[in-house]
């Protein structure tokens, strides 16, 4: 990932200097808004999921989301802007598949299963971005800044399918219905989970948005990591757990 991001970075300047001459300039005190929307990879840093009496964990990584909004940039002078920003951001995890099972009571060869699908975590925020734009070329721009992040919801969603497994005839499994009986022909044996899991995070973040940007007839490709710094974890026995997302968005510069 960070090698992309360096080549696209090289190729963006190049280009940038190649244009130049035919940008469109930005005045001193100019202002714009950008509507913008894009997509992103997010994870929560040090997240996991802890199975069977805490001895064995899971890692989250990088889901795809999306997210969309619009800044608001005013030049300090040709070559530096300033953005204040408001984004809703769906910023997931996912975790991959894993089961659970343990020996039929009273047999050595059967055993109950229950696996665990397409987990992943949905949080929604609200980013406030104040952004710091350093215009290289008339295309091409640097920018950090800081981000405030306001937790709307957060959700767990997964699939899962029991049954029982015959240890000496892998291929006899009997699957559970809803109600935990053995399923008929026909008979749902796959159910979906969606739990509000909004109380096991704090609901304000703090990140550090870097990146770069190439704008070509007002129309601004932006690509950026935001680094989390605060602890989102409201779990008292849980680690430490942190923002982590790449982003790339398109915008539409409009003057003010």
């Amino acid at each position: 990932m960070k090698k992309t991001i360096s080549r696209l970075m090289a190729v963006l300047i190049v280009c940038g200097l190649a244009s130049n001459a035919n940008a469109q300039k930005r005045n001193a005190g100019e202002w714009s808004i950008i509507p913008k929307v894009g997509v992103n990879l997010a994870k929560l840093k040090g997240d996991k999921l802890w199975l069977e009496d805490d001895s064995k964990s899971i890692s989250s990584s990088y889901k795809l989301g999306y997210e969309g909004g619009v800044d608001v940039e005013y030049m300090v002078n040709d070559r530096i802007g300033i953005t204040l920003g408001a984004m809703y951001a769906m910023q997931s995890e996912k975790i991959k598949d894993f089961h659970l099972g343990e020996k039929k009571a009273g047999s050595e060869n059967l055993y109950n299963f229950t696996k665990f699908e397409d987990m992943r975590v949905n949080l929604g925020f609200l980013n406030v971005p104040l952004k710091c734009n350093l215009y290289l070329t008339d295309n091409f721009a640097l920018k950090a800044g800081v981000q405030l992040g306001f937790m709307l919801s957060a959700k767990l969603k997964y699939n899962t399918v029991s049954g029982l497994y015959d240890k000496l005839n892998p291929g006899n499994i009997i699957y559970y219905d809803a109600d935990g009986n053995p399923a008929q022909e026909g008979s749902k044996v796959y159910l979906s989970e969606d739990l509000d899991m909004k109380e096991a995070y704090k609901h304000f973040d703090i990140s550090i948005p870097v990146g770069f940007s190439y704008e070509y007839e007002n129309v601004i490709l932006e690509a950026q990591y935001r680094i989390g710094l605060s602890d989102l974890n409201d779990m008292p026995i849980s680690d430490k757990i942190h923002s982590s997302v790449f982003s790339v968005t398109v915008g539409y510069r409009l003057g003010l």
